[in-house]
């Protein structure tokens, strides 16, 4: 209740909010007058909007955080949208693992904001940045159409992560130290930033796959690159479909014995483990901070590993993530000298793994796959854990060869 940082006090309602909703009554109007948690954050963002008048600039973070909370739509949001659509491109927004990411077709405002509120990152701050970002690409196609030939899918939270990216370079700082600074930038600053990105959009692909890469101190014929097979991955399971049985393990979070223990011990390979949102500085695990103070059978342990797999919303997802930890132990195991220099963003190598998979059987998408990327997803679904293994060991091979990065093929996932 003492606290004048207006920072702390959009956290602290965040966490209300979470937990009482919005129209919880706080007290803080005493018996006579109702004050809910909606008004409080109506005052946090009138606050940290009207800071200009005192001789400041807007705390924009603090504006994004509550305009999230109080779930605003900006009033342009369909007409930009549409704006994009009528120049024949799709829209894809949130973390592009399926169809429902794209917008191919007129919607009202408040249907385009359910799917925001759906797909975008955890940050509730990436619902009104990914507005920003739509209304923004709708100014710049019509003014400047040239800067989007050659891209007929807009994936909204691709750019979040170039922009993020291009910060991260310059600052030099980790995408997660970035993608917060990117939530104090002005909207004019983030407008003129995505044109950036849309002007050298090939460049800066090039530079976020520098940025993924995995530095080993190994030499790579000096690693064996296992494919861990268990005795029930090669037969069809009772549920009729790989992807059903997934759905139904992760919405159990049925993992493997042993599981827990084995993330353990691949810890001890790098410096730590990114699980969920590869933006969200709070799915990381450091593996030197935890090596410390858990023991590998420490149920602490296993809870934290698990709080993260839990904040995955799609339960095949999660489940596929699982099968990565599980396949990246298995390597680990066999190669106990083998030590990453970087955090394993898991996001990262099941997303090569999905592209390696799709145009091994489809070549000729090579340059088109952000076209044929849901299909690709829900294809990935599909294959048995045996198969998923292979590409995932097929994808940390790519991100941890050796040589200068201009004679692999450039990709993003």
């Amino acid at each position: 209740r003492q606290s004048e940082n207006l920072y702390e006090q959009i956290e602290l309602l965040q966490t209300l909010t979470r937990m009482k909703g919005l129209d919880f009554n706080t007290g803080f109007g005493g018996p006579a007058e109702e004050v809910t948690v909606e008004d409080l954050v109506n005052e946090v963002y009138e606050k940290a909007s009207l800071i200009p008048q005192m001789g400041g600039s807007p705390l924009w973070a603090v504006v994004r955080h509550a305009a999230g909370l109080l779930n605003k739509i900006d009033i342009g949001l369909s007409d930009a949208v549409t704006d994009i659509l009528v120049r024949q491109k799709q829209i894809s927004v949130g973390r592009a693992y399926s169809e429902t990411s794209l917008i191919s077709r007129p919607l009202p405002r408040a249907d385009i904001m359910e799917k925001i509120c759906t797909l975008c990152r955890e940050d509730i701050r990436d619902r009104v940045l990914t507005q920003e970002i739509l209304i923004y690409l709708g100014l710049l196609i019509k003014s400047e159409p040239d800067l989007f030939k050659g891209l007929l899918t807009l994936r909204v939270g691709y750019l979040i992560l170039l922009l993020t990216s291009e910060l991260a370079a310059e600052l030099g700082v980790t995408q997660a130290e970035a993608y917060e600074q990117l939530m104090h930038l002005s909207p004019f600053e983030i407008k003129v930033r995505l044109r950036q990105v849309l002007a050298g959009y090939e460049g800066m692909n090039q530079k976020l796959r520098q940025q993924e890469l995995l530095h080993v101190q190994q030499k790579e014929q000096e690693i064996e690159w296992v494919v861990e097979l268990a005795d029930d991955q090669s037969e069809p399971p009772a549920t009729g479909s790989w992807l059903r049985k997934r759905q139904l393990d992760g919405a159990l979070n049925r993992v493997p014995e042993g599981f827990y223990p084995r993330v353990w011990q691949l810890l001890k390979h790098c410096k730590g483990l990114v699980v969920g949102d590869k933006l969200e500085r709070r799915n990381r695990l450091d593996s030197e901070l935890l090596l410390a103070e858990m023991t590998s059978g420490e149920r602490n342990f296993a809870l934290q590993v698990e709080h993260l797999l839990n904040k995955i919303d799609a339960p095949e997802y999660r489940q596929i993530n699982i099968e990565a930890l599980l396949e990246l132990a298995a390597i680990a195991e066999r190669n106990p000298g083998l030590k990453i220099e970087e955090y394993i963003v898991l996001d990262i190598l099941i997303g090569h793994a999905v592209r390696q998979a799709w145009l091994e059987n489809h070549p000729e998408q090579v340059d088109r796959y952000d076209e044929f990327k849901a299909i690709a997803w829900s294809s990935f679904y599909q294959m048995s854990p045996y198969r998923v293994a292979g590409y995932i060991v097929k994808a940390f091979r790519f991100l941890t060869e050796f040589g200068p990065v201009s004679a692999k093929t450039a990709y993003t996932s």
